[in-house]
């Protein structure tokens, strides 16, 4: 703030004296005739000692002082470069909001990238201000205008003058890249809650399910992310298709060959009658749906045998093509459609008695268990160790799709610093010292015209 009024005494020092000058110029230049106004302009002394002075002096305190200011000011332009933001989109269809680029969440991460002291999320957010690069105008359609392109001012307070202005709007600008990944592109969040399942509590079968469904997550992940960019490389040259080949033979030898195995080979089991019960009930409630299917498969299969072989060839009507010629195409009748829920229901019934069938081979395994102390110890710490790889491969999925979504968003969202250069000080510079000689010359030259006749 002083620092601003400090700058802008020297313009405001010339300024009254060019206005003075002309004020007693005007009402002067009435005691004189024209002729003599010109020889008082011809004669003046331009070159004077202290008129040098006074403008070196007033010129090295506008530097000084604007120097400092323009340390405590800059600016950077955010583009963004995806396809949606011509339509003032996200890049997930969302509306875009310029606001979001200052917002409190982006301001806080800031200050915490930087380790700013001192300075809170309020007294921040008052330096800084955005807009767009080009302003369009509602008043007429023609200058209807979608910017693509937004400035983010940064001018330094009383409560933040001790930053460097520079870093602190680089810091905003990467602040607001993170926060835009996290909310607008990929979902980073694999787990359902973050917190370590209470494994003591849990069956170890039931164990097993949970495994295979946090690996199948991180596998869905990696396969999508690959299908969107198969070539990427992180820097630690692993891909999105070599993470996930990684979490699958992990998923086939750990989890579905070691664990299991060692779970149903010697019948490990927290409690054996309350686990049998709950699988004998699954058991009922399957062979209900399986025998429900069963029962639509043969109604289907004896409403196909209801008709007639003239009914089941190939139906022919005349139709057209999109170009408007007529030909014979094939038309779907009843026996079709009877076909198709007929495969279905028959692959249903299929899959329930596959599942029967392995709820009856746990409950023979469980059914006598008399496994002891040690092999439930050493399925306690398979489990544990497989727990942690899993929990390693997601931080390597998260980290991967984080580091593409970065190289990504580098690409769609350029940003580039702007600021004071030396050479646009200095020539700020030599414009004031010309305008102060202008100023202080011309009142001295006004000084010299007579009061009066």
């Amino acid at each position: 703030m002083y620092t601003s009024i400090l700058k802008k005494l020297p313009v405001f020092v010339a300024v009254i004296l060019l206005v003075a000058a002309v004020v007693i110029m005007y009402f002067r230049s009435k005691n004189v005739t024209r002729s003599e106004f010109i020889k008082f302009i011809k004669n003046a002394k331009y070159v004077r000692a202290w008129v040098f002075v006074v403008v070196f002096v007033m010129t090295t305190v506008f530097a000084i002082f604007n120097h400092i200011h323009s340390k405590q000011s800059v600016y950077a332009v955010v583009a963004l470069n995806y396809s949606e933001a011509s339509q003032a989109q996200n890049s997930n269809g969302t509306r875009y909001n310029m606001a979001e680029i200052t917002c409190d969440e982006v301001i806080k991460k800031a200050i915490d990238m930087g380790a700013f002291e001192g300075v809170t999320v309020s007294d921040l957010k008052k330096c800084l201000a955005v807009y767009p690069y080009v302003q369009g105008d509602v008043r007429d359609e023609s200058e209807y205008h979608i910017s693509t392109e937004f400035i983010v001012e940064y001018y330094a307070s009383k409560d933040t003058q001790h930053l460097d202005a520079e870093n602190v709007i680089k810091l905003i600008t990467s602040a607001y890249k993170e926060y835009y990944i996290e909310k607008y592109t990929d979902n980073f969040s694999l787990s359902t809650d973050g917190k370590k399942p209470d494994f003591d509590s849990m069956e170890y079968m039931d164990i097993v399910t949970y495994f295979e469904k946090e690996t199948s997550s991180i596998l869905n992940y990696l396969y999508s992310m690959a299908q969107k960019s198969p070539s990427f490389v992180t820097a630690n040259n692993a891909s999105f298709n070599s993470i996930a080949g990684k979490v699958f033979q992990f998923k086939e030898t750990q989890i579905d060959q070691n664990l299991r195995s060692l779970i149903m080979q010697n019948g490990i089991v927290r409690d054996s009658t309350g686990y049998v019960d709950r699988l004998s009930y699954q058991n009922k409630n399957t062979d209900f749906d399986r025998r429900k299917n069963a029962i639509s498969f043969d109604l289907c299969n004896q409403a196909i045998a209801m008709y007639s072989e003239e009914m089941t060839r190939v139906v022919l009507v005349p139709t057209w093509d999109e170009v408007g010629k007529y030909y014979m195409g094939r038309t779907k009748v009843g026996i079709d459609e009877l076909s198709v829920k007929a495969t279905d229901f028959s692959n249903r019934v299929a899959s329930y008695e596959k599942e029967i069938m392995y709820n009856n081979l746990i409950i023979d395994k469980m059914n006598g268990s008399d496994a002891g102390y040690e092999k439930n110890q050493s399925a306690d710490d398979l489990v544990e160790s497989i727990y942690e790889s899993i929990r390693n491969f997601e931080k390597e999925a998260i980290s991967a799709g984080r580091e593409y979504s970065n190289h990504r968003m580098n690409q769609c969202i350029a940003v580039s610093m702007s600021g004071n250069s030396l050479f646009g000080e200095l020539k700020t510079i030599l414009l004031f010292a010309m305008f102060a000689y202008v100023s202080v010359i011309l009142f001295t030259i006004s000084r010299k015209f007579p009061k009066r006749v």
